[in-house]
């Protein structure tokens, strides 16, 4: 993160407690860290959208019931802010225990809160083709 300005390693640091808390599988820590609205949104790999507080929590709920444990590898993490508005493109390296499981692109969207947290608003994650996997 050292080549991040000051607000974009906030963002950064937030988008990372976002993998830690999937990596954890705990809907708690999940939901701490999305801004509550029925604004938010999210599309997980294969899913179509999901819009709402309680359906984008449920679908959390939904993948945390069904995975035994999975891990997370970013690499080319990209962050921008703009004013209230910070997102992170990066790609994820998805791992069962140490087995690869497969990788994804993703782009997170974080509010900046009056208190000055950046909370989750959107998450966006398409699986890569086995092609582009290993270039």
């Amino acid at each position: 993160m050292s080549s991040f300005n000051e607000e974009q390693a906030l963002v950064a640091a937030a988008n990372e407690a976002f993998y830690r808390a999937l990596e954890s599988l705990q809907l708690d820590r999940m939901q701490a860290l999305w801004l509550r609205s029925d604004d938010i949104k999210c599309v997980h790999p294969g899913w179509e959208l999901v819009s709402g507080w309680e359906q984008v929590m449920h679908s959390w709920a939904l993948i945390f019931r069904h995975t035994a444990r999975i891990r997370f590898e970013l690499d080319d993490v990209a962050v921008v802010v703009n004013g209230g508005i910070g997102w992170v493109e990066c790609l994820e390296r998805i791992f069962d225990g140490e087995a690869p499981a497969g990788t994804a692109i993703a782009t997170n969207l974080f509010q900046q809160n009056p208190d000055g947290r950046w909370l989750m608003i959107h998450h966006h994650a398409s699986p890569l083709p086995r092609q582009i996997r290993s270039a």
